[in-house]
């Protein structure tokens, strides 16, 4: 696996009506790599994880299990127009997050949880 460095260019702060949020330090331009995350993988079988409210509303599905993505991985807020996309390495245990949009300083990033349509979003509640 390659070297896993810290995201730059990145701060964690509070989101009005989110709590907690991950907002640029600098601008992104469309396409650009914003962060590579390290996942730690929680078998399908770790049925406390699955539980777990909390954890619940911080993690991926994986294969046949949920990943935990460290870094701010897992701190990205959801949007139905997001700013960011996410890429899910498997074989890597990592997931790419990319800027779809352009993205300015102080800008919060987005990623899309659920799907392209909030009308969709009762079909993957039980993903996670």
């Amino acid at each position: 696996m390659a070297e896993l460095t810290p995201p730059t260019g990145l701060r964690v702060g509070p989101s009005p009506g989110r709590g907690r949020g991950v907002f640029a330090t600098r601008p992104f331009s469309v396409g650009e790599l914003v962060e590579v995350a390290p996942v730690l993988v929680l078998p399908h079988s770790d049925d406390d994880a699955r539980a777990s409210k909390t954890l619940r509303d911080y993690v991926f599905g994986w294969g046949d299990g949920l990943a935990l993505a460290l870094g701010y991985g897992s701190l990205y807020n959801h949007a139905w127009q997001p700013n960011l996309e996410y890429r899910k390495r498997l074989a890597a245990s990592v997931i790419e997050f990319v800027a779809i949009a352009a993205i300015a300083p102080g800008d919060e990033l987005f990623i899309n949880y659920a799907s392209s349509h909030p009308e969709d979003a009762g079909l993957f509640a039980d993903l996670i």
